[in-house]
């Protein structure tokens, strides 16, 4: 019975995450999940466009006295390759991680074809903008700051939002950056790439779209995970971006999972599918370093 939801469940998940279906069969992993644990606020706006939302969800007393506080705020960027995906998709994520205590924001942004490079990373940029300037109202406390989670092309957009340090300059960013926690994602992103093409030109320069090319002395920690078997993103996107950030010795951790899928790595996250990999283990004890 257990192989049986667990195939179901991944399947579900590649027709959503990979764009194939309409039909949100995601909601078979969502739906079980209890929501008593964390309060939730939806569709705060960050921007003027539809899209340019966000919702933060908060550990609640009974499980977390301080809603968060003395831990860092996780933004989470989900992927879909540029051109698909709803936070309201990945209730999964909040919920596993608020069970830890943790504060999570998982915002929208604008997807291709509406929109090409760099406005979706403009638009993440902007979502921790928002939370910047509204941080008494939000939060009871910011000082551990924020670590920036994502997965796939949330993954890479998480990963240049740390390494290339001019989009939070430009907005005087104030909450520090505490963390970057990436699943999978393309780092050493190709422009010749077919998929890419289309997203990302007619920029020429490789260093404004390569996190591998942008990485700094001044980066926080970084934890990267990536599924051996991942056949969607190679796993030479990690390795390369691991070269890098020991290049410039930034202290990193790499979790590589022999028999791991580039969905599974992240669905495992969810508490009916943890047996599957450690991502989720490997994540809350990296969370843990990150104290302040």
């Amino acid at each position: 019975m257990k192989i049986f939801a667990t195939v179901f469940i991944i399947v579900a998940l590649v027709l959503v995450l990979m764009s194939c279906s309409n039909f949100k069969l995601v909601d078979a992993l969502n739906a079980p999940l209890s929501s008593a644990h964390y309060e939730k606020v939806t569709n705060l706006a960050y921007g003027t466009d539809a899209r340019q939302v966000l919702d933060i969800y908060y550990p609640t007393a009974a499980t977390d006295k301080t809603r968060g506080k003395n831990k860092p705020i996780i933004v989470f960027v989900y992927g879909g390759a540029w051109t698909s995906g709803e936070k309201k998709d990945y209730i999964f994520i909040a919920h596993a991680l608020t069970q830890a205590g943790y504060r999570v924001v998982i915002p929208d942004y604008r997807l291709y074809p509406a929109v090409k490079f760099p406005l979706f990373i403009d638009d993440i940029a902007d979502a921790i903008a928002y939370l910047d300037q509204q941080k008494a109202k939000l939060f009871t406390d910011v000082s551990q700051g924020i670590v920036l989670m994502g997965h796939s092309a949330g993954a890479h957009t998480a990963a240049l939002l740390a390494t290339d340090q001019r989009y939070f300059k430009r907005r005087n960013l104030q909450i520090p950056l505490a963390g970057l926690v990436a699943l999978a994602g393309p780092y050493d992103l190709q422009l010749d790439d077919p998929e890419v093409i289309p997203i990302f030109l007619p920029v020429r320069d490789e260093t404004t779209t390569n996190p591998t090319r942008m990485v700094h002395p001044n980066m926080p920690p970084v934890l990267l995970l990536h599924g051996q078997k991942d056949t969607r993103v190679k796993p030479f996107h990690t390795e390369n971006f691991a070269q890098a950030l020991q290049q410039q010795t930034i202290p990193h951790t790499v979790k590589r999972y022999k028999k791991v899928s580039h969905v599974n790595i992240l669905v495992s996250i969810a508490s009916p599918l943890r047996y599957l990999n450690p991502s989720h283990q490997d994540i809350l004890a990296f969370l843990a370093t990150l104290r302040r």
